[in-house]
């Protein structure tokens, strides 16, 4: 791992996640040391009950033993979403000078390598750029193992939702790893209100309107059972935020 002050700060957001992320930290973590990438890992707990939260705790003092770019736990007092957990982690990585920042899954959908190469493409552009990386599953060349044909459906459903709604021009906007500098998540940190499922669109809604391009990359995704979206409940939320969003603009 590179002794530079970190650059790019990834946050996992967790809820409920001890085990699923114990997991997934077994890829990482080494992947990420041996990338010398200047990287900080943060994960926040979105107000998870005591006994997913202090495992968790336990264990990102344990990584960090072994690796130091690992953060202290940062835990939320109560659930409120995956948004407001990736931007609470986000905004401790700007008071800490960070110049990029990134998210992804706990489930580890998107895998420890990939997350080495998105992290790598992110770092290449100079910090000041205005450019967003979202990971793509729809996008040429992505390799997506979904687990029914009816998860595809709706994800790209859902995708021509946000495009008639908001007139984002994204092939998947809510796949489980985006990067952007940190100078323009300061300038639409105030806009960014949603802090559940719709979240990506708002950011990414934003983003465009402050004049930051998309860059669209096509990723190794597979699909990872027990996740925490429910299809119908969570779906049909994240479309009405879809809705409030496209008509702030």
């Amino acid at each position: 791992m590179s002794t530079m002050p970190p650059q790019l700060w990834l946050v996992i957001p967790a809820w409920r996640e001890a085990e699923r992320l114990e997991a997934f930290a077994t890829r990482l973590l080494p992947a990420l040391a041996n990338s010398g990438l200047p990287i900080a890992l943060q994960i926040v707990d979105d107000g998870s009950p005591a006994v997913f939260a202090d495992t968790l705790d336990a264990r990102c003092r344990a990584w960090g033993s072994s690796h130091p770019f690992v953060q202290p736990l940062l835990r939320l007092p109560r659930n409120r979403g995956k948004g407001a957990a990736i931007y609470a982690g986000w905004d401790l990585a700007v008071a800490n000078a960070a110049t990029r920042l990134g998210f992804c899954d706990a489930d580890g959908s998107v895998d420890a390598d990939e997350m080495v190469r998105l992290s790598r493409l992110a770092l290449d552009p100079p910090p000041e750029e205005s450019e967003v990386l979202l990971a793509s599953r729809h996008w040429p060349g992505a390799r997506a193992r979904w687990s029914s044909p009816l998860r595809r459906v709706l994800s790209r459903a859902f995708v021509a939702w946000v495009r008639n709604q908001t007139g984002l021009a994204a092939s998947d906007t809510q796949c489980g790893a985006k990067f952007l500098p940190a100078a323009l998540y300061v300038r639409i940190r105030p806009e960014l209100r949603v802090e559940r499922f719709a979240f990506d669109v708002e950011l990414l809604t934003a983003a465009r309107r402050a004049g930051a391009s998309l860059r669209e990359e096509p990723v190794a995704w597979t699909h990872r059972a027990n996740g925490r979206l429910n299809l119908m409940r969570d779906g049909f939320s994240a479309m009405r935020e879809v809705v409030r969003i496209g008509r702030r603009g």
